[in-house]
C-alpha cells in the first residue's frame, strides 16, 4: 500500500474524506501539532467518517520492560548496530526517544485528545481488527496501539 498524500499534512486541506490511517506518524508531530491534526482530521472527514491511528505503545513497552523481557521484539535483531551493549534498558530507551519521537501514547492520552477533538466511539482495536471495511494494511504490530474512531 502506498500512501495517499505525501508533504506536510498540517498544511494541506481535504474534503468529502470517509477513512484516514496514519501509522506511527503522529508521534514525530510536537503535542500542539498533535492537537491541531486530530482537529483537522475531524474538520476534513465525512461525518460518520472514521481515523484510524497506529502509534508506538507506551502501555506495551513499559509492561514489557518492567516484567523482564529482553525488549528485542520492538526492533528484532536486524537493529543491534544502534546499541553499545544491547540491553533491555538501550532498547527501551531507544524506542522511547530514537526517531525523534515527541510522544509516546496509551490508548487513555489518545482517547482523551480524539475525544477533545470531538470524535466519539474511540475504541482499541487488535492489528488489523477494523471496522473499516476490508481494511489489511497494519504493521510493527508487536510494538503497536491501535486505535480508531467516528465523527
Amino acid at each position: 500500500h502506498q500512501p495517499d498524500v505525501c508533504g506536510n499534512i498540517l498544511t494541506m486541506d481535504f474534503d468529502d474524506v470517509d477513512v484516514i490511517y496514519s501509522c506511527h506518524c503522529i508521534e514525530h508531530l510536537s503535542v500542539p501539532d498533535q492537537i491541531k491534526l486530530f482537529s483537522l482530521c475531524y474538520k476534513w472527514l465525512n461525518l460518520g467518517g472514521r481515523l484510524r491511528l497506529a502509534v508506538p505503545s507506551l502501555e506495551i513497552a513499559t509492561q514489557a520492560y518492567v516484567n523482564g523481557s529482553d525488549m528485542k521484539f520492538l526492533y528484532g535483531t536486524e537493529f543491534k548496530g544502534y546499541y553499545v551493549h544491547d540491553t533491555p534498558c538501550e532498547r527501551f530507551n531507544y524506542f522511547m526517544k530514537e526517531w525523534e519521537h515527541k510522544l509516546i501514547h496509551d490508548f487513555n492520552q489518545l482517547r482523551l485528545m480524539l475525544s477533545n477533538a470531538g470524535f466519539v466511539d474511540i475504541e482499541k482495536k487488535e492489528a488489523n481488527q477494523s471496522s473499516i471495511p476490508n481494511f489489511n494494511y497494519d504493521r510493527f504490530i508487536s510494538e503497536s496501539l491501535y486505535v480508531e474512531c467516528i465523527k
